[in-house]
């Protein structure tokens, strides 16, 4: 049994966990998209933070431009 709770792992800073709330929201915060925009990036792209803000930028700039 893994004395260390999941959360207590350091994380790889190139990922996000999508399965953390948190992490996904501060994907949302950082990139200024919807929480259920960024959680849809991540259930589409997987877990790679640069590709995911990337597509998160490119969503908001597209929402920009329609406004």
């Amino acid at each position: 049994m893994n004395k260390f709770a999941k959360d207590n792992i350091p994380r790889d800073d190139q990922t996000i966990d999508p399965d953390n709330v948190l992490d996904v929201e501060a994907l949302a915060l950082r990139t200024g998209i919807t929480g259920d925009q960024a959680q849809a990036l991540v259930d589409r792209i997987g877990n790679d933070r640069a590709a995911l803000e990337q597509a998160a930028r490119e969503l908001k700039q597209q929402e920009s431009e329609i406004s």
